[in-house]
């Protein structure tokens, strides 16, 4: 079983993942589990990042998946998160989002899809926190706007589930998305 969580950043992705990987038994492998170890490397600090540098967390991000399609043990669970922040999705996140299905394929793997969304004034408060600038999130509350405007990434898949978090605990909306594998998985 794969869970994958994508929506913009401040929508509750990594908080989510992380308790319904905990109620699964399931790796998180959040979007930072591959961008961090070359963003350390480059230090950002709120300007652009050097050319090339999503290049790179391409190149994480493709050995990870992989490992995961090839190696990762038939037993495990996998709950990924993925941010978009990008009207329609810039064309790495098309890249991510295909490497992930291809993972689920390759294991035969369920896969459901969950894109969040999330209101202006819950991202603006959610965003500018301490604890996602360690992390090297996006901190900017001024990007809350168009992060609140964005439509839901259009992924092409059989089993979506749409949550708008604003106005839902962490708590409540890993309820939802274990609820929606437990009918998935019983059809």
């Amino acid at each position: 079983l794969i869970g994958y969580l994508v929506g913009p950043p401040g929508a509750g992705k990594y908080t989510v993942g992380k308790l319904v990987a905990a109620r699964l038994a399931a790796e998180l492998l959040d979007n930072h589990f591959w961008a961090n170890p070359i963003f350390e490397v480059v230090e950002p600090d709120g300007r652009p990042l050097p050319a090339g540098v999503w290049d790179r967390v391409n190149h994480v991000l493709s050995a990870v998946l992989e490992t995961v399609a090839l190696f990762g043990p038939a037993h495990r669970n996998y709950v990924f998160t993925h941010a978009v922040s990008d009207p329609g999705g810039h064309p790495i996140d098309w890249v991510m989002a295909g490497q992930i299905l291809w993972a689920a394929e390759r294991r035969r793997a369920r896969l459901l899809v969950v894109r969040l969304a999330c209101g202006e004034a819950q991202l603006r408060a959610r965003i500018s926190t301490d604890e996602r600038r360690l992390r090297f999130k996006t901190t900017d509350a001024e990007q809350a706007p168009s992060l609140a405007s964005l439509a839901p990434f259009p992924i092409n898949h059989d089993w979506v589930l749409d949550l708008d978090t604003s106005d839902l605990r962490a708590a409540d909306t890993a309820d939802r998305i274990l609820e929606e594998l437990k009918a998935g998985l019983q059809t």
